[in-house]
């Protein structure tokens, strides 16, 4: 009889190189020859030790690479402004030339502020209030506190109580009446 020929399992595939690990299969390739079982606790603690390391760095590689929604824009605005970028802008040419002119450390950031006030000027209502709430001139919204908050009711209750307080012989009744 013919030997049948046993197929390598997956594991064997990607400690052998002969298919690419995905997600947490990469890590089988810090495995030891015949750990097939995966079993972390078995390895030599020195071996283990070095691969707890490798893992961490790596882990901590990756975290260090993830930037928030915030910190990749202020990347972004705080870029140098070139031509391909103002040719982007809907800029006048006369402004464009004007802020390669004057301004030529000018970010994106600047480059949008130009673009807003230029299109507050020609009419764009939601850009002028842009400009001028980021000026700081957003007017105040204002509430009107002088109604009056207490009724005639409220004044008497308030009138009643205060008589019971100050009348020994109430205060007792009340007493009583809770028991």
């Amino acid at each position: 009889m013919e030997k049948e020929k046993k197929e390598k399992t997956l594991y064997e595939k990607i400690t052998t190189g002969e298919i690419e690990p995905e997600g947490c299969q990469k890590g089988w390739k810090n495995l030891e020859t015949g750990q097939r079982e995966h079993n972390f606790a078995v390895i030599d603690p020195e071996r283990r030790a070095e691969i707890s390391r490798k893992g961490a760095e790596a882990v901590n590689r990756l975290h260090g690479k993830k930037k928030t929604a915030r910190e990749a824009l202020e990347n972004i605005l705080t870029l140098k402004v070139n031509d391909e970028i103002i040719a982007g802008a809907d800029l006048a040419p006369e402004i464009a030339e004007r802020l390669k002119r004057d301004n030529p450390d000018a970010t994106i950031y600047d480059l949008i502020q130009i673009v807003a006030a230029g299109r507050a000027v020609g009419g764009n209502i939601k850009a002028a209030e842009y400009i001028r709430d980021t000026y700081g001139d957003k007017p105040v919204d204002k509430i009107d506190l002088s109604q009056e908050i207490m009724t005639e009711s409220d004044r008497a209750m308030i009138a009643r109580i205060a008589k019971r307080l100050d009348d020994p012989e109430a205060e007792i009744a009340v007493i009583k009446e809770a028991d």
